[in-house]
């Protein structure tokens, strides 16, 4: 169900994991990595999207694209903001209950800070809140689970193959006429009639159109492929840098639950387990601006009794090194919290590359985190963790005796001689992760010079092609990125019926 990626050995950051490697899983599955993710609804911040149609994105202002994620959506929350949310969609959005023994503590200590309860989809992006899940009772509700499910038995001109692998976009000058795919160890081509849409990701799309021929010219003649349209793909890659090794021990005590007591627990749509990777509130912050302005930090909070990781999770899921992971042995499952810091608008840039022109072989990704010139980066995840244990200091947490008791493996010494700063900036380079939301590798834009597709997400001097996913984002959002992948594909299924008379 996934295809087992890790990204490129880094020196600054993923310093704690084997050979200096994220893993970096993506889904291969129907419904892709929603198959997979913490199934966060969030839209990200209006603003966000003000300032693609700012950039020249004609028709991606927020006011023009609410109604597309209204129109996916089915809320089943009592209490939201009117005008913000759908309740016909196919797309289940909903809260997990009951909570956790620490979850109204840490809506109160946020609320010392000065924060206030929202609903981050609606008017409102600077708050704390239960988080919005894309589930339906106790079961996933992912793209296929929503979209597909309901449709594939009886739509005519819908087939889907599965086990089937893409290896080339087919071009004959500069329009896309089909594609050649692997399946059963046979090769295999389709002919479009109107257009191909590729919709692998913002990792595999930018690979096949890369060993297609579109791409960078310097990429491309270094794995001898034939340049056939030159343009920047793979290039000004973004994502969410996460550091998850802030551990807090309280009084309060979770009930130590059997597997079988908490499958129970689960059938009957009850947490721990309907908790995606536990977590459960979320709450977005102004590191410069306390209480106004575009959140910049988003902290997420995991609660007993999945808020620790274990040494096996560590390894297996995040590749942390077997010495490295050893600090997680010492977490009580059933008294302790973790709040991970996500930082929201990173400047740094990645990308990515081909291994060689053999698509099977993986592509070459580059995450680059904390590589910007004035390490902002870096210093507003610094302010995050900063922000995080000003919380323990709360009466909130002074109630349920919350202590901070994250440690910070191979960073002690500068704990005794360092600053506080050099401290925190080797844990963040130690721990930080990702939280596996590439995009912006084939994004939109007007100039080929700096992007891929058009504000209609057709391909640059490519007829018949256009990609739809993550990757046509034209720079990374404030937020969680599958609730806009969804909008991303409601509005342009709209653009390509307009075009061809369907609607």
């Amino acid at each position: 169900m996934d295809w087992g990626y890790y990204a490129k050995p880094s020196k600054t950051f993923c310093q704690g994991m084997v050979n200096k490697q994220c893993s970096f899983p993506r889904g291969k599955v129907l419904g892709g990595s929603a198959v997979s993710n913490v199934m966060v609804y969030h839209r990200a911040s209006p603003l966000d999207y003000d300032f693609w149609a700012s950039s020249g994105n004609d028709g991606w202002s927020y006011k023009e694209v609410l109604p597309y994620f209204i129109k996916s959506e089915r809320i089943q929350i009592d209490e939201y903001d009117h005008g913000y949310h759908g309740t016909n969609g196919p797309l289940r959005v909903n809260y997990t209950a009951p909570h956790s023994t620490v979850s109204e503590p840490f809506f109160r200590a946020c609320e010392e800070k000065g924060l206030k309860r929202i609903d981050y989809n609606g008017k409102d992006t600077l708050g704390v809140s239960r988080v919005q899940f894309n589930i339906n009772f106790n079961k996933r509700d992912n793209s296929a689970h929503a979209f597909l499910d309901p449709i594939i038995d009886i739509r005519s001109n819908l087939r889907v193959l599965l086990n089937a692998f893409a290896i080339k976009v087919l071009l004959k000058g500069s329009t896309a006429e089909g594609v050649e795919f692997v399946k059963d160890c046979k090769r295999y081509i389709v002919k479009a009639r109107k257009e191909v849409i590729l919709s692998s990701g913002s990792i595999n799309s930018p690979q096949l159109l890369m060993v297609s021929g579109i791409g960078p010219r310097e990429e491309l003649n270094k794995h001898k492929i034939e340049v056939k349209n030159e343009l920047p793909v793979g290039r000004h890659m973004k994502d969410h840098t996460m550091f998850f090794n802030l551990v807090f021990r309280s009084n309060e005590v979770a009930p130590n639950k059997t597997l079988r007591e908490n499958l129970e627990r689960y059938i009957k749509g009850e947490t721990p387990l309907t908790n995606a990777l536990g977590v459960e509130n979320v709450a977005f912050i102004n590191t410069k601006t306390p209480g106004k302005g575009l959140p910049d930090i988003e902290l997420i909070t995991s609660p007993p009794p999945l808020g620790v990781a274990n040494k096996l999770q560590s390894i297996l899921f995040f590749n942390f090194d077997s010495d490295v992971s050893k600090v997680f042995d010492g977490y009580n499952p059933l008294t302790d919290f973790s709040i991970y810091v996500v930082l929201l608008n990173p400047k740094s840039i990645g990308s990515v590359t081909l291994q060689s022109k053999n698509p099977i072989d993986f592509p070459v990704i580059d995450l680059n985190y904390f590589s910007d010139p004035n390490n902002e980066d870096i210093e507003t995840m610094y302010q995050g963790v900063k922000y995080v244990l000003s919380l323990s200091k709360t009466r909130a947490f002074r109630d349920i005796n919350a202590t901070f008791i994250g440690h910070q493996l191979g960073c002690e010494d500068l704990k005794k001689n360092g600053s506080e700063r050099e401290y925190w900036y080797c844990a963040l380079r130690q721990f930080s992760t990702t939280i596996f939301h590439p995009m912006s590798t084939t994004r939109m834009g007007r100039s080929p010079k700096e992007s891929v597709v058009d504000s209609k997400c057709l391909v640059h001097r490519t007829k018949n092609l256009r990609v739809v996913d993550a990757g046509v984002i034209p720079n990374i959002i404030r937020g969680h990125p599958n609730a806009p992948i969804y909008m991303i594909a409601e509005k342009i299924s709209d653009e390509i019926k307009k075009y061809y008379g369907e609607l």
